[in-house]
């Protein structure tokens, strides 16, 4: 007699903290630092719009960068001071870990 296969449990808080929205830097090419915190304050500001309380911005780790990373401590400054915004870290490693920001919206 075979075996039924065990049905896994669903885990109902298992995408509770996922993000709602991302953005990524990626691909954009080379950008002024008005026009990262322009596309950054406009990606809040519909997401809030919207609803949403938790996105995700990909600003990539600066490995090909020969200053190091730029957008991601300039953002993490820039962010903290729109109205929208309750909460700036670093996302979890899954999520892109040093290269990504997790926003936590009001």
């Amino acid at each position: 007699m075979a075996k039924k296969p065990r049905k896994r449990k669903h885990d109902k808080y298992a995408t509770l903290n996922d993000p709602q929205a991302e953005f990524d830097f990626h691909g954009l090419g080379k950008l002024r630092e008005e026009d990262i915190q322009r596309l950054a304050q406009d990606f809040i500001y519909q997401s809030a719009q919207r609803g949403l309380k938790r996105v995700l911005i990909v600003t990539g780790k600066g490995l090909h960068s020969s200053d190091g990373p730029v957008i991601r401590p300039m953002l993490s400054w820039y962010l903290h001071k729109l109205p929208q915004v309750q909460l700036v870290v670093s996302a979890r490693v899954d999520r892109g870990g040093e290269g990504a920001l997790e926003v936590h919206l009001r």
